[in-house]
């Protein structure tokens, strides 16, 4: 038996608790398995819950809710949150700026300046990686939190691809 598109929206909306500032709980002692929202148009927004002694929860599971003649569709896909995002930016644009004002220096005499840019480029790649780990494994656990969900409502869950 397949388990109705409200159904699954109530289940996932009791999973979850609001979000604090920029969208991250500042305890993980919730009873709630995501912070997050949900919308009425069925679509919705969550992460893990994050607390100070924890590693940051740098993924956002969205998704939507379709109806189908069998019961629902979940969609869901997954993204960077808008801080990480931010952060990169941040970072790139640091050394974008350094170069732009590095190489020109090293062409007019200093070459020595372009070791500036390469170790500033390597501290940049080095601060990237971690994103990239914490996100792999943030990922995984918010895939098995919402299939746990999903399956009780009654559903079952299928994979694609």
């Amino acid at each position: 038996m397949e388990a109705s598109p409200d159904r699954v929206a109530d289940a996932i909306a009791r999973s979850l608790a609001q979000g604090g500032i920029l969208g991250y709980s500042l305890t993980d002692s919730t009873s709630a398995v995501f912070v997050g929202k949900m919308a009425n148009n069925r679509t919705f927004d969550l992460r893990r819950p994050r607390g100070f002694a924890t590693t940051p929860r740098v993924v956002v599971l969205r998704g939507k809710i379709d109806p189908t003649e069998d019961g629902a569709l979940v969609s869901v896909r997954y993204g960077l949150h808008p801080a990480v995002l931010i952060s990169r930016s941040a970072l790139l644009g640091f050394l974008v700026l350094t170069a732009v004002v590095v190489i020109p220096a090293s062409f007019a005499g200093a070459p020595e300046l372009l070791w500036v840019l390469a170790v500033f480029a390597f501290i940049i790649a080095l601060m990237w990686l971690p994103y990239g780990w914490l996100a792999r494994a943030d990922r995984a656990k918010l895939r098995a939190d919402l299939e746990t969900t999903l399956r009780r409502t009654g559903s079952t869950v299928r994979e694609s691809g």
